[in-house]
């Protein structure tokens, strides 16, 4: 009786106080956070080697879904290449905050994906971010790893990275700092013992 009452009384107030106009909504802007801004991605030099054997030389785009825009020159139409038919695209330019490599970025296929290479060698470490140098120092959530027989295991936790860098150390035999390392610089040690 006392908790319906309750209610009752409040129920009133509420709505009397909404309908004595004395309530100015606020102009608050909301911005949504987990919201990415979106990535320029700008042309690049390059050549792409198909899955058919076709070798196409020119400038490429990635569009930011699944395909690469492909110009054969500045006046060329545009062709649109799916990242399933891409065998091997090397672009000019490249993130060193990310790469192993200072002049190019490569993009590679292994098994039915294309990745991109952040460190070469006998044990490759692979992300499918399609960037060259849009956003520096950026790698995708999830890690690739290949080794030379061709596993591929995937990361997708800093801490689980490090248990297997620190282990790939070990079975190498290099001595590199023991510390916590972050993502970018397990791709640079990697690349160093390779």
């Amino acid at each position: 009786m006392k908790q319906t009452l309750f209610f009752a009384l409040l129920f009133i107030a509420t709505h009397s106080w909404g309908q004595s106009g004395k309530f100015t909504p606020s102009n608050t802007t909301y911005v949504f956070v987990n919201q990415s801004p979106t990535i320029d991605y700008k042309y690049h030099d390059g050549t792409a080697l198909l899955t058919d054997g076709t070798l196409l030389t020119g400038r490429f785009q990635f569009n930011g879904r699944s395909t690469f825009i492909y110009r054969a020159n500045s006046q060329a139409t545009q062709q649109r290449l799916g990242l399933s038919i891409i065998n091997r695209l090397i672009l000019a330019g490249a993130d060193t905050s990310v790469t192993d490599r200072a002049d190019s970025t490569i993009f590679l296929r292994s098994g039915h994906r294309l990745y991109r290479q952040l460190a070469s060698g006998s044990t490759r470490v692979l992300d499918r971010h399609f960037l060259v140098d849009e956003v520096p120092g950026e790698i995708g959530r999830k890690v690739y790893v290949e080794d030379d027989a061709g596993n591929v295991k995937k990361f997708t936790s800093l801490p689980k990275f490090n248990r297997w860098f620190y282990g790939y150390r070990e079975q190498t035999g290099s001595q590199i700092p023991d510390s916590y390392l972050n993502k970018n610089e397990i791709v640079k040690a990697v690349a160093r013992l390779n």
